[in-house]
């Protein structure tokens, strides 16, 4: 086995093709290949022009996706440098416990050389994902799966590297490979990421384009929250005496996917041509296309507007659908997240609780997210529909970027809702769709399920008659 001995900090009488060659190194080790003799080059030099190798590289992998239509996110720009600090102070701290003066910029280095190869890996993987190119299963999509294995490669390369590179350690202290571990990647894990190049938005044409990505939550978005989210209340009609109004509260709380938005805007259209529901629904969505037009969807916002809509209706008469579009976790809660916003995932108990506080009687509850079927428990009672897009442990399909609707939703609301005004009859030929598409797809089942409380039975019933009657009482 060839032995690997630390470079001393020597200036490189040839500096493009020591870069080149410490670039090859990278991908040897991000392979988990042994090092090759000779190893890294390590120099001051060759620690500017990697990390500004890593810079260009994120920065053409962003551009690549997204194409001239875009600016450059000057917020991203510190997630992208942080690695830089973090390998450093790594690299000083095995330096001093080993007396190994080239440690110190050799970590910095290879941290920088093995993530510049991996960093073109993972945009090639999700762009092939939007593009349908590559199937990759819902559990590993759902709460930046690919992220999450992309850093696992990272990570064990990087260790990997360490030990291989025979960086010296010291029997007294903590090991080298430790040093990295706690200094490096355990912080780097939890520094949120963004693309150096955004793509501009047309907002008029937001719930129609795919693909649309993200925009920095700006102050302006920020201070508007509060008048967005009055204003979407204060439209709310009241319930009408003798009639069974339906009431409609969306809440698609992922902003970094464009087909929760989408999906939930178009069921909107849906339910107020069909369900009666003009003036009578509300939306909370994430995504920054909409951030100045809808109130963003948190726990926070949600609980405000399901107690505004408890105050407009009559609790014995009316009925409220709260739809929930968003990834979802085997420990059953539901993502949340806009960057760079640090905001909680929603559990069942919590969904529970803010529909009880608001003295909402009669519900529909729709989940669709992976493992859905894991809040029926919580939220069932006598008055409730709970419909779930799977099953406690199961995933659903239907994230990417180019979809109008996840793979429930589209069979749901889209195909079985605009042939009947059954909900449970909906559900049944939706659980039918998706059992085709999925056989069809070679998919895991995801099993819908669906928990019909019994007094909400005859409620439903009388409901679906008066729409069925085309009886849209004049406002």
């Amino acid at each position: 086995m060839d032995q690997y001995e630390p470079a001393q900090v020597i200036p490189d009488r040839n500096p493009a093709k020591a870069w080149l060659e410490n670039l090859a190194e990278g991908v040897r080790l991000a392979l988990f290949r042994r090092p090759t003799a000779g190893g890294f080059h390590v120099n001051a030099n060759q620690f500017i022009a990697i990390a500004a190798t890593s810079l260009t590289v994120s920065f053409a992998c962003s551009f690549a996706q997204v194409g001239f239509a875009g600016f450059f996110n000057l917020q991203a720009l510190p997630s992208e440098l942080f690695w830089l600090p973090l390998s450093l102070l790594a690299g000083y701290l095995i330096g001093r416990v080993t007396q190994a003066p080239g440690v110190v910029l050799l970590v910095p280095i290879a941290v920088g050389s093995i993530g510049i190869p991996l960093s073109i890996a993972s945009s090639a993987i999700w762009s092939a994902v939007d593009h349908h190119w590559l199937r990759v299963p819902a559990a590993v999509l759902g709460d930046m799966g690919i992220y999450q294995l992309v850093f696992a490669w990272w990570a064990l390369a990087i260790l990997l590297a360490i030990r291989r590179l025979n960086v010296p350690a010291n029997p007294r202290a903590i090991s080298p490979a430790a040093i990295v571990a706690l200094f490096v990647l355990l912080p780097a894990y939890f520094v949120p990421s963004a693309p150096l190049w955004e793509r501009t938005f047309d907002e008029e044409d937001a719930a129609d384009q795919p693909g649309l990505t993200r925009q920095a939550f700006s102050e302006r978005a920020l201070y508007a929250q509060p008048e967005l989210l009055s204003a979407a209340v204060d439209q709310l009609k009241s319930g009408r005496a003798g009639v069974d109004d339906l009431y409609f509260v969306g809440f698609a709380p992922y902003a970094t996917q464009d087909v929760f938005m989408k999906e939930t805007l178009s069921i909107v259209k849906l339910l107020e041509e069909r369900f009666d529901t003009g003036g009578r629904s509300v939306s909370l969505i994430s995504h920054p296309s909409l951030v100045e037009k809808y109130p963003i969807a948190t726990l926070t916002s949600l609980r405000h507007v399901l107690q505004k809509v408890g105050e407009r209706i009559d609790p014995e008469e009316d009925v409220v659908l709260l739809h929930l579009t968003t990834h979802g976790s085997e420990a059953h809660a539901l993502s949340v997240e806009f960057y760079p916003l640090q905001l909680q995932g929603i559990r069942p108990a919590e969904v529970r609780a803010a529909l009880d506080d608001a003295g909402i009687k009669w519900r529909i509850v729709v989940i669709s997210a992976c493992y859905s079927g894991g809040f029926i428990e919580a939220l069932k009672d006598a008055h409730t529909l709970i419909i779930t897009a799977s099953d406690a442990t199961h995933t659903s399909f239907g994230c990417g970027n180019d979809f109008d609707f996840t793979y429930f939703s589209k069979a749901y609301y889209d195909e079985a809702l605009r042939n009947t005004r059954s909900f449970t009859q909906a559900f049944a030929m939706a659980k039918e769709s998706i059992r085709e598409r999925e056989q069809k797809e070679g998919l895991q089942a995801s099993n819908p399920q669906m928990y019909m409380g019994e007094a909400m039975k005859e409620k439903l019933s009388k409901l679906e008659r008066r729409l069925s009657k085309g009886d849209a009482i004049a406002q």
